[in-house]
């Protein structure tokens, strides 16, 4: 029975919520400078102000926190004066995503109410607490997703057919739209339907989730007395049906000479049935077909007979790449911190993973079939972790939206 509550966010002025909402993934650091030179309102003056400064991101904390005090100060982000829920639309070409930004319990989170599909890294989490402790707060919510109901739809329906408090384009040409939700009635409805759930499911944002927790137990310490009712007790969420989520396969890139070697596809021979298919990247189009890229050569694999497995993990494409090239062949044991290996999630498309791989930033892209919502839901229910970036799950909210302070 997952506790879902309203909060008072701090957030742009509706006026400038083009300004200051950013993309937290805008590419790659010179891109994210290139943004932060142009827009002086930016939100990744906050949470990335190391990038202007070639420092590490530790050592730009205290620029981030004046930077955001300056934003307050300046009222160009406010307060709300009364808890809501916020309903936030991500229109993306002809597909739209439309979830409740809210706050979830901790607890829920610690004891499995809210459940997880992938490890978190320790490192990342620390640094995620410490910049929690330092501005007190999360600027983008925790992608969570649950059962679809019907009275949630209804009042999603009813508030989205007037005019949204924000309404802008992105530079990534993605649609913005959000909505307040201050009526009682409908507070009400949208609490009691999400306790009446068993559970619900994290869907992107595992490290913000971890981070947050830890920060709750960090000032539990502190006020051991503490009743629950505190902020830190809770973290920002956007909660969107399953019917919603969008997931996106997870290419692996691998940079290995041993891929050149004739004898590699030999060994990849051992394992899988290979069909040559001309000189672009495969893109799989079922379960259980996978490609191999190799500067102009692409095959087609699907795992022998003999191989195959059931299990709810060991069934999954992404376990199979993992167990049968990764490890077997290429002795990569551990995709998370082995230098030989990178990802490219499925909604850059399939030519930016051809042109990697032709000018030399890897020598072997391994294309996969995107994993389902019930394969993801089906690990979580039994406490099993996906390998590392099994997944690429949108929509990606902007951070600076709508921000929680803990």
């Amino acid at each position: 029975m997952p506790k879902i509550i309203p909060f008072k966010a701090l957030r742009p002025i509706a006026e400038l919520a083009e300004k200051v909402c950013a993309n937290n993934d805008a590419g790659s650091p010179e891109a994210i400078r290139e943004v932060m030179r142009q827009n002086p309102l930016s939100y990744l003056h906050v949470v990335k102000p190391h990038l202007l400064n070639n420092e590490k991101p530790a050592q730009s904390l205290h620029k981030g926190r004046v930077f955001l005090d300056k934003l307050i100060a300046d009222g160009v982000m406010q307060r709300d004066i009364e808890p809501c829920y916020y309903i936030y639309r991500n229109i993306k070409g002809s597909k739209a995503y439309t979830g409740i930004i809210a706050a979830a319990s901790v607890d829920d989170y610690m004891d499995n109410k809210i459940c997880k599909h992938e490890n978190t890294l320790s490192e990342k989490q620390a640094k995620l607490l410490e910049h929690i402790k330092h501005f007190g707060n999360i600027g983008m919510p925790v992608l969570i997703t649950y059962p679809d109901t019907k009275v949630i739809g209804n009042i999603i329906r009813d508030i989205t057919q007037h005019k949204p408090e924000y309404n802008f384009i992105s530079n990534e040409q993605v649609k913005h739209n959000l909505w307040l939700v201050k009526d009682a009635e409908h507070i009400g409805q949208i609490e009691d339907a999400f306790t009446s759930m068993d559970k619900i499911y994290i869907a992107d944002g595992h490290h913000r989730s971890a981070g947050a927790a830890a920060y709750a137990q960090y000032k539990r310490t502190e006020n051991p007395n503490f009743d629950g009712s505190e902020a830190y007790n809770f973290f920002p969420v956007c909660l969107l049906p399953y019917s919603s989520v969008h997931i996106f396969e997870c290419h692996r890139m691998v940079k290995d000479k041993a891929v050149n070697d004739p004898r590699f596809i030999q060994q990849i021979k051992q394992y899988f049935e290979v069909h040559n298919v001309g000189h672009l990247p495969f893109q799989p189009l079922y379960k259980a077909e996978f490609g191999l890229y190799i500067k102009g050569q692409a095959h087609q694999l699907s795992l022998k007979e003999e191989y195959k497995q059931t299990g709810i993990l060991e069934s999954l494409d992404v376990s199979v790449v993992e167990e049968f090239i990764l490890k077997r062949i290429l002795n990569i044991t551990d995709s998370k911190i082995d230098e030989r290996i990178s990802f490219l999630d499925g909604s850059k498309g399939i030519g930016t993973l051809q042109h990697l791989v032709d000018d030399g930033f890897a020598d072997l892209a391994i294309t996969l079939f995107p994993a389902s919502v019930e394969e993801v839901i089906a690990v979580a229910d039994n406490n099993l972790i996906m390998p590392p970036k099994a997944t690429w799950i949108e929509p990606k909210i902007p951070t600076g939206m709508v921000v929680y302070e803990m």
